[in-house]
């Protein structure tokens, strides 16, 4: 092979790497099967993957789970039973004392080589404008051919099983996290619910938020991709909070991506949080 046709050839799957890792770019939420169990109930939670809440396109592989917990009150409990259908991760785990709890899913970080221009793609096409306009208005890419994303995804949801203590505003430790601000159980339509959004602890500030609302559909209607969600664009406040308006009851998530430069010497340039709150707001 010529070394011209080697230099196109690398040219070329440095572009495709970042072609595919943009059409693979997915939120990655968790829906579970009831959000209210009976006494001694056990929790039945499925992972999904795909652009269009709450309809999955793929199963997460188990291999990279991270971390998968219930939260109670009381402390935290490791997820007893993983395992994986067609188009989603299954949870399944029955926690030792009623209450509430928090079901928390982490992912092992991934890493793309992908060229200047496909990592610009990917933040404009996957809702990055804040972080594209300081690419640019800094130039941070200038005189480079490529770059190393590193992304990572991080999930819950807040499930009742019987009547218990409660466990709404524990933290997960996830390195990007939404935090409610109150008792989602309480949560009815024509309410206004408060989140609050967390960097590796701290309130984050003017970040865009969107929330998917979607009524809440029998399971085979989300497998034929049939629910079309109402989503409506946010940005978190000073104080990294941000105020979901309920217009109905359904099932709704809060989702984010947050793109920080990563750290001098970790292996990539820039890193990629996804972070998603999954929750259920009552009809008056």
């Amino acid at each position: 092979m010529s070394r011209h046709a080697r230099v196109l050839g690398s040219a070329s799957a440095v572009l495709l790497a970042g072609v595919a890792a943009v059409a693979s770019a997915h939120d990655f939420w968790l829906v579970p099967d009831a959000f209210q169990l009976a006494r001694g109930g056990t929790l039945a939670v499925e992972g999904r993957t795909s652009s269009n809440f709450p309809a999955s396109l793929s199963a997460v592989t188990t291999d990279r789970i991270a971390s998968a917990e219930v939260i109670g009150a009381a402390g935290r409990e490791r997820i007893g039973v993983v395992g994986q259908g067609p188009s989603v991760l299954r949870l399944r785990h029955r926690p030792s004392a009623p209450g509430q709890y928090v079901v928390a899913v982490q992912l092992h970080p991934r890493s793309v080589r992908e060229s200047a221009a496909g990592f610009r793609h990917y933040l404009d096409v996957e809702g990055a404008p804040d972080a594209l306009a300081r690419v640019d208005r800094e130039g941070l890419l200038a005189g480079r051919d490529s770059v190393t994303r590193r992304y990572a995804k991080y999930a819950k949801t807040i499930v009742e099983v019987g009547e218990g203590a409660r466990a709404w505003s524990s933290e997960a430790g996830h390195p990007l996290e939404f935090v409610p601000a109150s008792d989602p159980s309480r949560w009815r339509a024509g309410d206004t619910a408060t989140v609050v959004l967390r960097y590796r602890g701290t309130p984050l500030p003017g970040i865009r938020v969107h929330v998917d609302q979607a009524t809440w559909p029998a399971m085979e209607a989300v497998a034929a991709r049939q629910v079309k969600p109402r989503t409506v664009e946010l940005r978190t406040d000073g104080a990294g909070q941000v105020m979901v308006p309920l217009d109905r009851g359904g099932l709704m998530a809060v989702r984010t991506i947050h793109v920080v430069q990563a750290a001098q010497g970790s292996g990539a340039d820039w890193d990629t949080h996804w972070a998603t709150l999954v929750f259920r707001a009552a009809a008056r």
